[in-house]
């Protein structure tokens, strides 16, 4: 067996799965009644964000791509319109920002996202590979007192659905944080894979989290909450046997 560092022991014991074990499911009945609504406190990402996800879609939709974040405020609807396809969009104090790709998932597989952003540059991120993103890069400040909405783009705040700009899929574990991950962190969080917990250092940094959006989301139409099949207690229990391997090597 390897040798494995006590240091690193900690570290994995840090990451691993705890209790977040739930995933939203969205039908693949298309149909603007299928969302989450949130209306969160933005006032910390204001100056720069990342938002991150595990995805799965369930269709080829080939549109104008496939939304599943729609941060839509009074003046812009899109505010911070995230999609899974095609492009994304940013709002801010200055102007609409569009930030077109080319990169392309499959469908009925598991890819991680993530959309990172400060003033005067934003990043894309799929699987921790960096994604080229064409447009000029959004400045300024993100407006607040705006609501949230998954699996649909907002033409108006909290409606103003389009039956073509529909999710279909799974979303898990989606956090967004206060500031602008790293490429480093970003491919950390890839490598850790579906079922890991954020680490410590990263959860500090959240301002919305993946449970606060299983207990204060209002699910709307056929949205489903669903077992994340992320059952890692052999994970635990392996790190824990490490553990006491390496305590019971110590010298007395």
């Amino acid at each position: 067996m390897k040798t494995v560092s006590f240091p690193l022991l900690l570290l994995l014991a840090a990451c691993v799965t705890s209790n977040q074990d739930k995933l939203l499911r969205f039908p693949e009945e298309l149909s603007t009644a299928n969302y989450v609504l949130l209306n969160p406190d933005m006032s910390d990402v204001r100056q720069e964000f990342s938002v991150c996800t595990w995805l799965k879609k369930r269709m080829d939709q080939s549109r104008n791509g496939i939304p599943w974040f729609s941060y839509a405020t009074t003046n812009n609807a899109n505010t911070i319109l995230l999609k899974a396809a095609a492009h994304h969009h940013i709002t801010t104090t200055v102007r609409l920002f569009n930030l077109e790709y080319d990169t392309k998932i499959m469908r009925d597989e598991w890819y991680h996202l993530c959309v990172s952003w400060k003033s005067g540059r934003a990043d894309f991120y799929i699987n921790g590979v960096w994604v080229h993103l064409s447009g000029t890069h959004p400045t300024g400040q993100i407006p607040l007192g705006g609501a949230l909405v998954l699996g649909q783009e907002q033409d108006t705040v909290g409606g103003g659905f389009d039956s073509r700009d529909v999710f279909a899929g799974d979303l898990y574990q989606l956090n967004m944080f206060k500031r602008k991950l790293t490429l480093e962190e970003v491919t950390e969080m890839y490598y850790n894979g579906r079922c890991a917990e954020l680490c410590r250092a990263l959860s500090y940094e959240v301002v919305l989290g993946w449970q606060d959006i299983l207990k204060q989301g209002v699910m709307q139409g056929g949205v489903t909450v669903e077992d994340s099949e992320c059952n890692n207690w052999g994970v635990v229990s392996d790190v824990a046997d490490l553990l006491v391997q390496h305590l019971n090597k110590r010298p007395r």
